[in-house]
């Protein structure tokens, strides 16, 4: 089990990452601050895995939190979830070791997905012995890199769809219509991931232009191995 702590002075909005934290059966909220010296305090007298901690916190402020915190020498992980969405706020914030940063208003699932960094983080930390593997998991987005070099209107998820069609289609050749019939994807957005499949040489593709002229896209495989 995981203790939470909670540093926030909104009743409501502690509540609502109370609730949150409430789905997750191995974290429990070991207490809800709204100062520097009740934080302070808590992280003394008990063991905090992960600090919620807002920014603006009345008078005080949530980033002279976090460098109190560092300045003393706990290395707990610290969410940042504020409203507070200027550069140098979120730069301060990850340069003293912020896990992560939500802005609000944000969604359950993206708080999920924060939760989920620190329990991977958590689990890696506990093998006895830690690879690079291991933490190219925990600090690489694979899927954003994938999205970040692929041509602009093109995403990772997509092409692993249709590539999987591709690769599972019955017969050696295919056009258009028949991906855009198996995937209900309009025909202009599979032009484009066929013309970005034909560039990488994972499809080739044909000309037919008919009786009437039209050209017709006819595609396959590049490697007949794949199937």
């Amino acid at each position: 089990m995981k203790n939470v702590l909670i540093v926030e002075d909104d009743a409501m909005v502690a509540m609502i990452n109370s609730e949150y934290i409430s789905t997750f059966s191995n974290l429990n909220i070991i207490g809800i601050a709204t100062n520097q010296v009740q934080t302070l305090q808590i992280l003394k007298e008990h063991k905090v895995d992960l600090i919620l901690l807002d920014i603006f916190l009345g008078e005080e402020n949530g980033i002279d939190i976090l460098k109190k915190i560092r300045e003393l020498g706990y290395t707990t992980d610290i969410i940042m979830i504020t409203s507070a969405n200027n550069i140098d706020s979120i730069k301060t914030s990850l340069s003293f070791g912020c896990l992560d940063y939500l802005i609000k208003p944000f969604d359950f699932d993206r708080f999920k997905t924060s939760i989920k960094k620190f329990l991977k983080k958590e689990e890696i930390f506990n093998r006895e012995k830690i690879e690079q593997k291991s933490i190219d998991e925990l600090y690489i987005d694979k899927e954003k890199i994938v999205d970040y070099l692929l041509p602009k209107g093109l995403n990772s998820k997509t092409l692993e769809k249709i590539k999987k069609i591709i690769l599972n289609i019955p017969s050696e050749e295919f056009g258009i219509k028949d991906i855009c019939e198996l995937s209900e994807i309009s025909n202009v957005t599979i032009k484009k991931y066929l013309d970005y499949l034909e560039s990488i040489k994972f499809i080739d593709v044909f000309i037919n232009y008919g009786s009437i002229g039209r050209p017709l896209y006819i595609y396959k495989l590049a490697n007949k191995d794949m199937k």
